[in-house]
């Protein structure tokens, strides 16, 4: 299983990520990617911008390509993997049919010499001839591609019958004895072939030692973000915890602070009702007798004799007059009333308002990283049920159907850096339509994904700013002249959105401002593309900052 799963691994390693055939004359790029000199040519030839199918990384400046009148002369710059065109070719030995060149039987052996391959018989007697006498045969069954091209013997580039012998530091180049007596007389330092050989592999030795190591450290960097992330969820977590427990305690107190002034109000309700009550009975009483007075008064006069008449008078003057005495004193004083006074403080409660508002103050602490980290983004695995990504997401293509197309950008977008993608492939069949695009407002791991974004983000337009035809500013319709701007683009075309400083979304076709398609724009906001009928295939573009 293992030597199964190391061979698929050497076949990929030998096999061009283009043409996905081995490779034929590797092209060893800047960002140490290899690609085969003919589809990098082909690469190049459809990808002006001149960028790493595999990495994005510059393949070379796109003026050069002006400057040496086309692409051939900028690649042939570029330098030969001969480590892996020899791999590729051990590679083609080993996959020949096992079948002896001597007696055409099951071939069991390889000899690393000639990469003849023997059965158990021929290869016995191989090296018993004089002029094999030197090879070395090998098992085939555990041979490796690696194994066979190193084993491999160093012959002269110009005198291909004469082994490389000698090493010329001043040309770089191993020559044999006959090139050194010829061509290299004048060439100082010239040494023997192992001894670069071995000087060689101790540098490369230690480039390697330094690559692990700044790989380990940049690993360690990673783990050490992730961590932080971590780090920062727990607290995060304890954060919201400690939030709802004093916002609970302050709750509780606020309904405590309402329960105990509704209680105090209630009992100086009580006092005032008892007070006033009471006042209330004597004032009742005396009113009685008052009236009780005046009947007897107002009877005597209207039938009574005058004997009569003057014996009740002088039997209730005395009387009404101590009554009336009484009744004078019985004058309500207001001020000795009890009444219901509650004072709120206003400068009290705005300093509890002031203090509550800068209670808790979320602060951000930028992450020191001191390794240089480049801009990058790629579609995120949420998207339209007929796109398929590939290319490591730098690449989205609609299989089927018209719609459903929809793809978004894996991250928030930085204020004035152009998001773009380019439009790789279009479908003939359609000849009117427009690309949607712009922005939507919520994540794309919860983001739910309409069935096209044409007519504004459906149902769920208030999550995005859409251009297409028109401008849906989140669900609703707005003026603008930038309707024709996506309208019937060709391959190659560049179209992309950014978000200014100022939070106005811009658009941009090729490389040109176009203009604000909206303002007041919320962030965080993610970028999105609709491959929506006449648009199929799309890549993604280098991010760029824009002054």
């Amino acid at each position: 299983m293992a030597a199964a799963a190391s061979k698929r691994s050497a076949d990929s390693d030998t096999e061009c990520s283009v043409c996905h055939e081995l490779f034929k004359n590797p092209k060893l790029l800047p960002c140490a990617h290899v690609l085969c000199r003919h589809c990098l040519l082909s690469w190049l030839a459809s990808n002006p911008e001149a960028l790493c199918p595999l990495c994005r990384g510059a393949i070379a400046d796109p003026e050069e390509k002006s400057k040496t009148k086309g692409w051939e002369k900028v690649v042939d710059v570029l330098p030969d993997d001969v480590a892996m065109a020899a791999l590729v070719e051990s590679t083609r030995v080993l996959r020949k049919d096992h079948v002896c060149v001597v007696c055409h039987s099951a071939a069991v052996s390889i000899c690393l010499t000639c990469n003849d391959m023997m059965c158990k018989p021929c290869g016995q007697a191989h090296t018993k001839y004089s002029m094999a006498r030197d090879h070395k045969v090998e098992d085939l069954s555990s041979m490796t591609a690696e194994e066979l091209a190193a084993s491999q013997p160093d012959h002269c580039s110009v005198h291909t019958s004469k082994p490389c012998e000698l090493f010329c530091p001043t040309h770089g180049a191993a020559i044999c004895h006959l090139c050194a007596s010829a061509k290299h007389r004048a060439c100082p330092d010239l040494t023997e072939l192992a001894e670069a050989a071995d000087k060689s592999r101790e540098e490369l030795s230690q480039m390697v030692t330094s690559l692990l190591t700044e790989e380990q450290q940049l690993e360690e960097a990673v783990a050490a973000l992730e961590r932080h992330l971590e780090a920062t969820e727990k607290v995060v977590q304890e954060a919201v915890a400690e939030i709802d427990w004093t916002c609970d305690q302050l709750e509780n107190s606020v309904k405590e602070c309402r329960r105990r002034l509704k209680r105090m109000t209630l009992d100086a309700k009580a006092k005032v009702k008892d007070t006033v009550l009471d006042v209330k009975v004597t004032l009742l009483d005396h009113r009685g007798r008052l009236t009780s007075h005046r009947r007897v008064a107002d009877r005597t006069t209207r039938g009574a004799t005058n004997k009569v008449m003057c014996d009740v008078t002088r039997a209730l003057r005395n009387r009404v007059k101590d009554i009336l005495v009484t009744c004078g004193q019985l004058s309500v004083n207001w001020k000795s009333v009890s009444t219901v006074t509650l004072t709120i403080d206003a400068a009290a409660v705005a300093r509890i308002e002031k203090e509550l508002s800068a209670l808790g103050q979320v602060k951000v602490k930028p992450v020191s990283i001191s390794t240089r980290q480049q801009l990058d983004w790629r579609f995120h695995t949420n998207h339209g049920k007929n796109i398929v990504l590939s290319n490591d997401g730098l690449t989205a293509e609609r299989v089927k159907g018209s719609y459903n197309g929809i793809v978004v950008a894996d991250q928030p977008m930085v204020p004035d850096v152009l998001y773009e993608v380019q439009l790789d492939k279009v479908n003939e069949a359609y000849t009117i339509c427009h690309l949607p695009c712009g922005v939507v407002l919520t994540d794309p791991d919860h983001l739910r994904l309409p069935y096209t974004a044409y007519n504004g983000w459906g149902s769920e337009g208030r999550e995005a700013v859409v251009i297409s035809g028109a401008v849906f500013n989140r669900g609703h319709m707005e003026k603008n002249n930038l309707n024709d701007a996506t309208h019937n683009l060709s391959e190659g075309t560049r179209v992309g959105v950014m978000v200014t400083t100022k939070a106005e979304l811009h658009l941009w076709v090729n490389g040109s401002d176009r203009g604000v398609i909206a303002t007041t724009v919320p962030t965080p906001c993610f970028a999105f593309f609709d491959l929506y009928c006449l648009y199929t295939k799309v890549s993604v573009c280098p991010p760029r900052h824009v002054d």
